[in-house]
């Protein structure tokens, strides 16, 4: 009976996106502003009617990625309309956050390096002096490099965020050592096994090293004192999808900041969606876009749980 409720409510939502999508594709103008002395951008994107300081997303795109594609491949706009938070989509210089030392971007100009955790507060910053925001309800969600840049974020700027939502990638290990952060944040990460992008089971590259995802998780639960898990496989949302969506959640913590995993098995470096695969998506025999779940409904709801009084 649980499985079947599931089913019919996560059909009846994707249709409800499906349907909104077509009605919040907004041209929303590209904004600047000075850091560092230099123009960064960024798209707005806010509730509907919305009249005073709301929930915020900042939603971190992938390397080389532009907003409008990161956009495309969800439906978290849509999500914000319906429930009512607004979302900033920051633009990294030359496609690349910066975000540990280790792998550092350039200014224009060779004037130095750039800052983007500092570019992200100065711009969160201008949103709550714009009474854009609710400073109480500041998330962050990030996607492959935009990821990284989260990993960041929840080490050096916990304070100011009540839910960090990494996606398709691990952390680095030069970040795990530079991370000492002041509270943990609330956290929700989604992997895929057969991720061959940012390899799920880790990597060695130049001067750096990507811990594993259960590597990374493992230094968080660490942290948390967590002792016990309790873990859900979902009932497919289609048939012949080949992928499958378990939820791990940690139990028996020292902190209560909640930390949940999607472990999308069998799902690659893409964000799961209910969407029909395109044909490009269907000749793909591994690590393929999952249709377990709808990634921007579970984003939504896991932020709500972690601001529940």
């Amino acid at each position: 009976m649980l499985a079947w409720a599931y089913r019919h409510t996560k059909r009846l939502l994707a249709a409800a996106v499906l349907l909104a999508m077509a009605g919040a594709a907004q041209a929303e103008e590209r904004m600047a502003f000075a850091y560092q002395g230099i123009e960064r951008h960024y798209v707005l994107h806010a509730p509907p009617n919305q009249t005073g300081p709301a929930p915020l997303v900042i939603a971190l795109h992938g390397l080389g990625e532009s907003v409008d594609q990161l956009r495309r491949s969800w439906t978290l706009d849509s999500v914000a309309d319906r429930d009512g938070f607004g979302i900033v989509y920051p633009e990294a210089l030359t496609g690349r956050w910066a975000y540990v030392d280790t792998r550092p971007v350039g200014l224009p100009g060779g004037q130095g390096l750039v800052d983007d955790t500092g570019f992200i507060g100065a711009l969160l910053d201008k949103l709550l002096a714009d009474h854009v925001a609710d400073p109480a309800r500041v998330f962050v969600v990030g996607v492959s490099n935009g990821a990284l840049m989260a990993w960041t974020l929840a080490c050096h700027m916990p304070d100011r965020l009540a839910g960090v939502a990494p996606f398709i990638s691990g952390m680095v290990e030069r970040q795990a050592q530079q991370c000492s952060p002041s509270r943990l944040v609330p956290l929700m990460v989604l992997a895929g096994t057969e991720d061959l992008s940012q390899d799920y089971d880790g990597a060695m590259g130049e001067n750096y090293r990507l811990m594993s995802v259960p590597e990374t998780l493992e230094f968080w639960r660490y942290r948390r004192g967590c002792t016990g898990m309790n873990w859900q496989r979902l009932p497919p949302h289609t048939p012949e999808d080949p992928t499958a969506a378990v939820r791990v959640d940690w139990t028996g913590c020292t902190d209560p900041s909640p930390q949940r995993f999607w472990r999308i098995e069998g799902g690659g470096h893409s964000l799961p969606a209910f969407a029909p695969l395109s044909e490009r998506e269907r000749q793909r025999r591994h690590g393929g876009r999952s249709q377990a779940i709808e990634t921007a409904e579970e984003v939504s709801a896991f932020f709500h749980l972690s601001t529940a009084k």
